[in-house]
């Protein structure tokens, strides 16, 4: 919330969080993703989220991963994030989906920023607009970007009766680059015209965007260099990297201990994260409580495990050790991104911004240093908090006080169709004959917008179809579209093409007259010939689509994911 469209230091941020009443209120610029069922709880009189959840409860965690569960493996990605999944550890409650658990979480959430704002403005919150901007991986799928919106739909968001409400997205690399570069601007430390890498470091995912900066004055404008890019290697990779070290060196006195002592929302893995931040600081590192029925021989003047006291003390070598498979991923990632707005710009990036709760880490600002200074690149961290600056770049946003003019498509979208069949150019043995006696081959794409290509909020793309439909079946064409991760999109049909899900469009107001038809053993049929009009980048955040009939628009067209398998 701000009551100034240009000044950062005017956004108020909700800090206070906890439990009923305001019992157990805990101050800080965010509250953890987390939802505790008293379904599963027996000792809960009601569900309990964020930092109100009772010590030793079993709750759900990470629930933002299991939106995106069926995007294909990247090379970034914490390779033991997908054994956890399939083993259950990260789970959802019974009968349950991640989009219900989603929603679940978001309600409490919703109602929490209705009663702040209730007690801040009073009746006038009634006669208030208010758009609401949510923030999204960088790398996620569109399927996961359309779960998130009708999460939040069914969560409260924009649906008072008697206002207008708005829900919209936008990435939450492209959010952070906009509160950060809105401050170092201020203090001089970034101009017009420098290359610059945005590194939103979170708990789950770690997402890059690359930005030459167009204007600081009298609107900060951005435009990206190259596509984003990212990996599900976020800060809780280290938290996984310690379940595994610990497992793997206690066995079953580890892993028989309850999720109480150990899970998500524990003391164990509060103390953890307070020795995450502490790492690299050249503070002391803070005993873990941990009751597990084991102790360590003393070594000298080391002992890991105290049984007596019930605690677990970690040291600097150990503690990177399970920070070095994450940096080293964080590193490749920035590298990559790096080389890739250089080839696009023929400019060199001078600057890197680390975002994002894990972007506080001293100790990856310390290793991004060491592997970037060599190159004349600089690390940056926002003046305040990185925590803030994704959710204070999306107040920006929301202004219209900050924006990025213009981005590069992160993937290739498009259809697979038949071609007409050319002697000599195309196998015979693939050509058939349709209903209306066309020659043709399969397996051909069109690609309405390929990877890399410029895009803004106004960026719709048109793509002339003919489908052969029954007149006496279904009044709805289904169209599949695909989308392609490659940096070049093939022009047939393979493994790197994935089917993303069916476009549908409802033809039961269109009028056949019109066009040609044709007559079979099973009925008569008609050659339709239509757009689909793809509208990419606006404040929605999703890709959504128009049905078109001789240039005018006869309806939206809903898209229908494919379940994976």
């Amino acid at each position: 919330m701000t009551g100034d469209p240009t000044g950062l230091s005017d956004i108020i941020q909700c800090d206070t969080w906890g439990g009923k009443g305001g019992v157990g209120t805990t101050t800080a610029l965010k509250t953890p993703s987390r939802i505790a069922y008293s379904s599963e709880n027996p000792s809960l009189r009601e569900n309990q989220w964020g930092y109100g959840i009772d010590a030793g409860v079993r709750q759900c965690a990470w629930m933002k991963l299991l939106l995106d569960r069926n995007a294909t493996v990247g090379p970034f990605d914490d390779p033991d994030l997908k054994g956890d999944i399939e083993m259950g550890r990260i789970s959802l409650p019974t009968g349950k989906t991640a989009e219900d658990v989603t929603s679940d979480y978001l309600k409490e959430l919703y109602d929490h920023i209705m009663q702040t704002l209730q007690r801040r403005m009073g009746n006038v919150l009634d006669l208030t607009e208010i758009r609401f901007w949510l923030t999204k991986p960088a790398i996620w799928s569109d399927e996961a970007e359309s779960k998130t919106l009708t999460a939040a739909k069914k969560a409260g968001f924009g649906s008072r009766p008697n206002v207008k409400d708005e829900i919209c997205l936008i990435l939450e690399p492209e959010a952070g680059a906009l509160a950060s570069v809105s401050s170092l601007g201020r203090s001089r430390a970034v101009k017009p015209g420098d290359s610059i890498v945005i590194c939103d470091c979170g708990g789950g995912t770690v997402d890059l965007t690359a930005y030459i900066i167009e204007a600081l004055k009298p609107k900060l404008s951005l435009r990206e260099s190259c596509p984003a890019i990212g990996g599900k290697c976020g800060g809780t990779s280290v938290d996984r990297q310690l379940v595994k070290w610990l497992s793997e060196r206690y066995k079953d006195a580890f892993l028989n201990l309850d999720e109480k002592w150990r899970g998500p929302g524990s003391r164990f893995m509060k103390d953890f994260e307070l020795n995450k931040k502490k790492f690299g600081t050249g503070e002391q590192l803070t005993p873990m409580t941990l009751p597990m029925d084991h102790d360590d021989d003393e070594d000298g003047d080391l002992m890991i495990f105290d049984g007596e006291e019930g605690s677990l003390n970690l040291n600097d070598d150990i503690m990177t050790q399970l920070f070095e498979p994450v940096i080293k991923n964080i590193k490749s990632l920035i590298q990559k991104q790096v080389d890739s707005a250089k080839k696009a710009t023929q400019q060199n990036v001078n600057k890197i911004l680390l975002v994002g709760g894990f972007g506080d880490s001293a100790y990856l600002k310390q290793q991004l240093e060491r592997h970037l200074q060599p190159q004349g690149i600089t690390v940056h961290v926002p003046h305040q908090s990185s925590w803030g600056a994704v959710a204070k770049g999306a107040v920006l946003r929301g202004l219209e006080a900050a924006s990025v003019d213009l981005r590069k498509s992160r993937r290739s979208y498009g259809i697979n169709i038949s071609n007409y069949y050319i002697e000599g150019v195309h196998d015979p043995k693939e050509r058939y004959t349709d209903s209306f006696g066309r020659v043709l081959v399969p397996n051909y794409m069109t690609w309405a917008i390929t990877k890399g290509s410029e895009i803004n909020d106004k960026t719709r793309i048109s793509i002339p179809l003919e489908q052969i439909i029954y007149l006496n079946g279904d009044k709805e064409d289904r169209t599949k579209l695909y989308c392609c991760d490659e940096d070049i999109a093939p022009e047939r049909g393979n493994d790197s093409v994935k089917e993303i899900g069916c476009i549908v469009a409802d033809l039961s107001n269109v009028d056949f007259s019109t066009f040609e038809k044709r007559r079979d053993r099973h009925g008569e049929l008609v050659k339709l010939q239509f757009e689909i009009l793809i509208i990419l980048g606006g404040k929605q955040g999703t890709v959504y689509f128009q049905f078109c009939i001789g240039g005018k628009i006869v309806g939206t067209a809903e898209i229908e994911y494919t379940k994976s398998t």
